[in-house]
Order: structure tokens, then sequence, then C-alpha cells
């Protein structure tokens, strides 16, 4: 999975891995800029700039995301716990130590 980092896409797509999205990152009219693995139950969570409402939360493999954004292959390695964000699509991924969503639950 070192030499090419689509392999990585390839384990998660094998796998079925489950994330959820909120609703404007599902339909694809928000950007992905918050992303954690999380530590309790590995499940995958993809915030775009709008507030992360719980129940309006959309649970998707999370190879489709990838599929539509490719910079997501370069975070498919987050161990649970850990988590990025960035300021806008076209900036770069930065980690995080602590899981924390934008909305402080987490």
């Amino acid at each position: 999975m070192e030499r090419d980092r689509r392999a990585r896409w390839m384990k998660h797509w094998l796998l079925g891995t489950t994330s959820i999205q909120t609703g404007e990152v599902f339909t694809r009219t928000e950007p992905i800029l918050y992303v954690s693995h999380d530590a309790d139950d590995g499940l995958w969570q993809l915030i775009g700039a709008s507030d992360a409402d719980p129940a309006m939360g959309k649970l998707s493999h999370l190879h489709h995301a990838v599929e539509h954004d490719l910079t997501l292959l370069d975070v498919l390695d987050l161990k649970p716990g850990e988590s990025v964000y960035r300021t806008g699509p076209d900036e770069p991924w930065t980690n995080e130590r602590s899981v924390q969503s934008p909305s402080g639950e987490g």
C-alpha cells in the first residue's frame, strides 16, 4: 500500500467500509472539509462547511466519496481516533491529534 496510494482505496472498496456524511457532502453540494476515523466504532465521518446534524447524516460506503474526491486517497491511512481538516477543497489536509468534530462532539 505504501507504493500505490490507490491500494488504500481498494482496501476500503473490498471491505465495504461505512462512512457517515452530512447531507450536503452526500449530495455533493459541499466539499469534504473534515474527516475523522472514530476510535470507538471505526466509522468514518465526512463533514463539509455546514453544522454536522447527526439526525441528517447519510450512511454510505467510503469508496463512493473517494471516487468523487480523490484527495481522500491521502487520508485513508488515518488510524482510529485520528482526524484531518482543511479550509477548502483545494487546500492541503492538516492532521489533528484527537478526534473532535467541528460541532464540538466526538
